[in-house]
């Protein structure tokens, strides 16, 4: 769910997102890359041992997967790798809060099944007939999601649209993608934005502000509501997901003060469902906690549910859409033959499918790249020749299996295929196929789709950053609407 690589992006002051992003030093990111380098050499072991990324106050192991089959292995055998270090280190600042992203324990399960229930309530309201297999998956769910999206673009371009006359820049990342981002989780999560926005919020504002030349971020209306939400999940998201071994104390800390008042605000959405929108989560797990009877906490459940999907919706979708975008825009995509204006024709084209579509929205991901996943080994045994121990990590490279010359042929070409095996979202089987996978599909989609004709990337754009995730891409409104 971290994403690191940062295409088409410029140096500059934004390098101080090591501080929140990756959390890491830069001489581990390098080590992580070179030994996934060398991983891919398919004469290579399965696992190399990573002594950099290894805490020395630590006597926990960390070792390095990078091709295709071996990430797999690791992220679908369960038995041998667990996920209790996403648990654990939630654990440490937020307690009793947990991610579908964690060990598959009878809690998850119940998760899950809220999940389920409420979605099957929200589609006998919309009066949407029962379908077989995945109900996140099921067509009619993802079409209801759809049509939001594309209102949600159509009113943001609108506005947008008036810069056509005033030759006045759109900051892509800022005025589109966190946006839509943060309207999209409103819609389907139900969670207002809190009440107060936390004062080290206002202070990585105020530092952005000094160090970014272009217009100011102001903490007020609509963008104000998306840059606080996101900021407020940020450093969370840095300490559950970019750390290996131990995160430092003033990182437990910073996420600790800056994800309560998020958490206080689904609190407060769930003390007042009947305020929700009447098809929202929020308003869906209200309505199905009768059928939860055997269940005591099933509020703190629903809290865990509804926190990680704003969090995913916020951080995870408004940074992939901007990713996107700013490799589309950049020499590397047009190495790999995917120009914006193919990118946005592929996901606008109404005769292609829905497979096709997805097939271009892990195509771009797989490009972009940066991902990487963190695994337990949960007993001491061999593993494909290699012997670990109980308590082991195992960083799994997302970006460099996605590159594997042995599943994807010509891997830096841009070739969307229904049939490749994209790992971009995480497992292909398994408990821990991601449960939202078909909401940021859809939402990046009619995102991507919506600006043909109405915005568009100016000369050698280059995305900036703050604080480790995107910042600014410039575009430009088009004078002329289709």
């Amino acid at each position: 769910m971290c994403r690191f690589a940062k295409p088409g992006a410029r140096d500059g002051p934004d390098r101080v997102g090591a501080a929140f992003g990756s959390f890491a030093a830069v001489t581990v990111e390098e080590a992580l890359a070179t030994a996934g380098r060398r991983l891919l050499d398919p004469a290579a072991p399965a696992l190399e041992r990573c002594v950099a990324a290894e805490d020395p106050k630590s006597a926990v192991r960390v070792f390095v997967a990078a091709r295709h089959d071996v990430v797999s292995g690791v992220l679908c055998e369960e038995a041998v790798f667990s996920l209790r270090h996403y648990d654990d280190l939630l654990e440490q600042v937020l307690p009793g809060t947990r991610y579908l992203v964690g060990e598959n324990d009878a809690a998850r399960q119940v998760r899950l099944r809220q999940l389920h229930t409420a979605q099957g309530w929200l589609d006998a309201e919309r009066s949407m007939a029962a379908t077989q297999g995945e109900p996140n998956m099921a067509p009619g769910f993802r079409a209801w999601v759809a049509a939001m999206a594309r209102e949600e673009a159509a009113a943001i371009l609108d506005v947008l649209q008036r810069r056509a006359s005033t030759g006045e820049p759109v900051n892509f990342v800022r005025d589109y993608a966190f946006l839509i981002a943060w309207r999209m989780a409103r819609r389907i999560i139900g969670v207002p934005a809190p009440d107060a926005v936390p004062g080290l919020v206002r202070l990585m504002v105020f530092a952005r502000n000094v160090m970014h030349p272009g217009p100011a971020l102001r903490l007020k209306d609509e963008l104000g509501d998306a840059a606080a939400m996101l900021l407020m999940q940020q450093a969370l998201f840095g300490h559950v997901f970019g750390t290996v071994v131990n995160s430092k104390g003033w990182m437990r800390w910073l996420a600790r003060k800056t994800a309560t008042p998020a958490l206080d605000a689904i609190d407060a959405a769930l003390a007042l469902p009947e305020v929700a929108p009447h098809d929202s989560l929020v308003s869906a797990l209200a309505a199905v906690k009768p059928q939860f009877s055997e269940v005591p906490d099933y509020d703190l459940q629903a809290r865990s549910v509804l926190f990680e999907l704003t969090g995913a919706l916020v951080l995870i979708v408004g940074k992939s859409l901007s990713e996107m975008a700013a490799f589309a825009c950049s020499p590397e995509g047009a190495r790999a033959g995917i120009g914006w204006d193919r990118l946005v024709s592929l996901l606008a084209d109404p005769g292609a499918s829905q497979q096709a579509h997805d097939a271009t929205i892990n195509e771009a991901l797989r490009l972009t790249g940066g991902s990487r996943l963190t695994r337990t080994v949960r007993n001491n045994s061999p593993w494909r020749g290699v012997d670990l121990q109980a308590g082991d990590r195992v960083v799994v490279l997302i970006d460099a299996a996605s590159r594997d010359p042995a599943a994807f042929p010509d891997p830096g070409r841009f070739a969307p295929d229904p049939a490749r095996p994209y790992i971009t979202s995480g497992p292909l089987q398994g408990p821990h196929l991601c449960y939202g996978r078909g909401i940021a599909w859809t939402i990046l989609r009619e995102a991507i789709a919506a600006t043909q004709g109405r915005i568009a990337p100016v000369g050698n754009a280059q995305m900036a950053l703050f604080a480790g995730l995107p910042d600014d891409l410039p575009f430009i409104a088009s004078r002329r609407q289709i």
